[in-house]
């Protein structure tokens, strides 16, 4: 009997374990304390995993199909949108301060000035359209991802 005590305390010990440490932390980045990005007011809810991903990358936007040369999947979807000149729409940006942008025009409007509205079909709804908004504003005004 004591030398099933001892071996049970002996795997609760080992089951216990060790965190341990990771020899290169900054591969990690924040260690996945943010795995939500930033939320749109309007929905609660965030606003990449829970739009983007799910309305925009499907299909056109991915980084290995980017329509209009827009990757919207990779991170720092930020830096290809806000004040980069479309290649649909130029000299006018994705995103920008002033109004907005192309992004906006495009998903708020059935018939935009240049180009065609998005989603192509639309599918987007109120409350998603509000979110994409609030999204690009945030990222315009150097906010997260």
């Amino acid at each position: 009997m004591p030398h099933r005590c001892v071996l049970v305390l002996a795997c609760l010990w080992a089951l216990a374990g060790c965190a341990g440490s990771l020899d290169n932390p900054d591969r990690f980045g924040d260690g996945g304390s943010n795995l939500t990005g930033f939320v749109c007011p309007s929905l609660g809810k965030p606003a990449k995993a829970e739009v983007i991903l799910k309305k925009c990358v499907s299909g056109c936007h991915s980084a290995s199909v980017h329509v209009s040369g827009l990757d919207l999947e990779s991170p720092d979807a930020g830096a290809r949108l806000v004040d980069v000149s479309t290649t649909a729409c130029p000299p006018r940006h994705r995103v920008d301060h002033v109004d907005g942008g192309t992004l906006e025009e495009l998903i708020t409007q059935v018939n935009p000035t240049c180009t065609s509205s998005m989603p192509p079909g639309g599918g987007l709804t109120n409350g998603e359209i509000t979110c994409i908004i609030e999204w690009t504003r945030n990222l315009a005004a150097g906010g997260q991802e």
